[in-house]
């Protein structure tokens, strides 16, 4: 992804935006209490999120090169920022689509589409041409594609074919054969069909309150202990086996809900011990009332929680909506939140629900309004994502040919220039102790 144009338009800080956040928000903790924790989540960003990085010059006789130039420029980010999109606009080409494409690409480098890849539209042929479509104008912009999702198990949304849906609500004798079918095949076709597209999946969505189809299968067990859950993910594995699967859940971060939390661990829990293939944990972030907005410690400790089952975490769903919210404090809160995030080492991706108010499910979208104009979340996310988390650095070698300097993760474009001779590499650098390029000028 090219961020020239972006870097070039971002002004300001995050620490006046949220400044004025504090004062409109008045929050009962203090701005030297916001500061503490900044520090803590900062030194804890440095270590989990940086390497340091080591250049050695040499010419073509193997002697080192002192004064050497040395520009490190990041071109992307490792960790996953991303969004959830509307697949129309990504294929329509007319003038109100244009920002919307512009902003996904300066902005995001993973994406998953809002609804083309559920069942129940997939598998309208016309529907699935659009979800084709759309992944396809995504990888080729450099955005990584989450599938969302292969089997969501409510029946009142469109989430399931019509055929299906009927079965599951009738006393047919048949139906528990119709539905493992249907089901097994399905989750081969859509996996297999992206094989080579689609980097990650969610099997299951929202799996603790919806498992009607499971519990039609697997009458007799726990739909959280049930044999057919870790059957679809065994299929899903066989399907494409280089691919990361995902359960994703709500009620993990928002609200108290703890027996909700207990039961995706035991869900997480037993696929693990019947050997399925159990990559991640989705955590939706529908923050829908200002009350249920959570504070750095305790979103850290449910980081801790959940990444103690030995899994990646992702939040999938973040958006703040409802009562209680003003732009103000939803900047102030995506701060916590998306600093939080990028401080847990087991966490491995951060995901909006859409990002303009235009297209949003609930007209309340992160980062701007129905206008395209710019929400204070939007210079709160651009001046971590594209500033204190980005590198572009220079410097030059020492008397010994060496230069080094701390990078955070992701792919780069390091150019060495001494004099006439000049030589561009772009190493990806994920290393979390250290990374030691050698360059030789003149070869």
């Amino acid at each position: 992804m090219d961020r020239r144009r972006l870097l070039a338009l971002v002004g300001g800080s995050s620490t006046s935006i949220l400044n004025g956040c504090l004062r409109e928000s008045k929050r009962s903790e203090t701005t030297s209490d916001l500061d503490d924790w900044e520090k803590r989540v900062d030194s804890a960003i440095q270590e989990t999120r940086t390497t340091d990085l080591s250049v050695t010059v040499k010419n073509t006789a193997g002697n080192p090169v002192s004064d050497a130039s040395i520009d490190t420029t990041m071109q992307a980010h490792e960790f996953s920022f991303g969004t959830a999109v509307n697949s129309s606009y990504l294929i329509d080409r007319s003038e109100k689509g244009d920002p919307y494409r512009t902003h996904l690409r300066d902005l995001f480098n993973s994406a998953v589409l809002e609804d083309y890849h559920k069942w129940g539209h997939w598998e309208i042929d016309t529907r699935r041409a659009v979800a084709d479509s759309a992944t396809e104008w995504l990888l080729q912009s450099d955005i990584d594609v989450r599938g969302h999702n292969v089997l969501w198990q409510r029946t009142d949304i469109n989430a399931l074919p019509d055929d299906v849906v009927t079965k599951l609500e009738s006393d047919d004798p048949d139906r528990t054969d119709f539905l493992t079918e249907r089901t097994t095949t399905h989750t081969w076709d859509i996996v297999k069909a992206y094989t080579d597209e689609i980097t990650e999946w969610d099997i299951l969505n929202e799996h603790v309150h919806n498992h009607a189809i499971t519990q039609a299968i697997t009458p007799d067990v726990s739909p959280q202990q049930s044999p057919q859950v870790a059957d679809w993910f065994w299929t899903a594995e066989a399907a494409a086996p280089e691919t990361d699967f995902y359960i994703n859940e709500y009620n993990l971060i928002t609200g108290e809900y703890e027996a909700h939390r207990q039961k995706m661990e035991e869900l997480v829990q037993y696929l693990q011990k019947r050997g399925a293939p159990i990559d991640g944990i989705g955590i939706q972030g529908h923050f829908n009332t200002r009350s249920e907005a959570i504070t750095p410690e305790r979103l850290r400790e449910l980081f801790d929680r959940f990444s103690s089952l030995n899994v990646d975490l992702k939040i999938t769903e973040y958006d703040t909506y409802g009562d209680g919210w003003t732009e103000a404090n939803e900047a102030e809160h995506l701060n916590i939140v998306l600093r939080t995030a990028f401080s847990h080492p087991a966490v491995v991706g951060f995901l909006m629900w859409g990002f303009w108010d235009g297209s949003h499910w609930q007209d309340n979208a992160p980062l701007f309004r129905a206008d395209w104009s710019e929400k204070p979340a939007y210079q709160v996310y651009t001046d971590l994502v594209f500033g204190e988390w980005w590198t572009d650095k220079s410097g030059t070698t020492d008397e010994n040919g060496h230069y080094e300097t701390q990078v955070f993760h992701g792919d780069y474009e390091i150019t060495v220039t001494n004099g006439n001779n000049s030589q561009t590499i772009t190493p990806t650098i994920i290393d979390p102790d250290s990374k030691e390029i050698t360059v030789r000028l003149g070869e």
